[in-house]
């Protein structure tokens, strides 16, 4: 019996959250996702400055070692050293040293693509509300909705009752 009860209130919230929860006007609200990324970015970057000079410092000391150890190996054996190979781990170290300016760079670079996009999205809205429009229009030509909803929305009830 227990059970039935509990399967009995967890159906009755399955139904009635979805009335509770408001997406469609948050939807509205947000106007979209590159808002919200915008605002995260712009939220989150002086959040997380204390963790970017951690991974600065971490990288920093990686690229170091890595770098010292490979040029002790190469003067170890009496080798020549190769620097082409040393260069890739310190041009990481160095993009994680310089993380801030590395992001605004790409954010730089990307922002007439976020523009593009986001001005596509604008006329894409305008394109389909005038298609909702033709097809509100079309729906109210129709006998169906003239005998069903009508001018007044409750319908001609003479129609209802004509037999074809």
């Amino acid at each position: 019996m227990a059970k039935c009860k509990k399967a009995a209130l967890m159906a009755a919230v399955g139904l009635i959250l979805p009335f509770m929860s408001h997406a469609q006007g948050m939807a509205d609200e947000m106007k979209g996702l590159h808002g919200v990324l915008d605002q995260l970015y712009d939220e989150m970057m002086p959040l997380c400055s204390q963790l970017i000079g951690v991974g600065q410092g971490i990288a920093g000391f990686a690229a170091v070692w890595y770098i010292a150890s490979r040029v002790w190996r190469h003067i170890a054996n009496a080798e020549h050293i190769d620097f082409y190979p040393l260069f890739r781990p310190f041009v990481i170290g160095f993009c994680v040293m310089i993380f801030p300016s590395v992001l605004g760079l790409i954010n730089g670079i990307m922002k007439p693509t976020v523009t593009a996009t986001a001005a596509m999205v604008k006329g894409s809205d305008k394109a389909i509300a005038l298609l909702l429009e033709k097809k509100e229009e079309a729906i109210k030509k129709t006998d169906a909705w003239q005998m069903y909803v009508g001018e007044s929305g409750s319908g001609d009830r003479d129609r209802w009752y004509v037999r074809p």
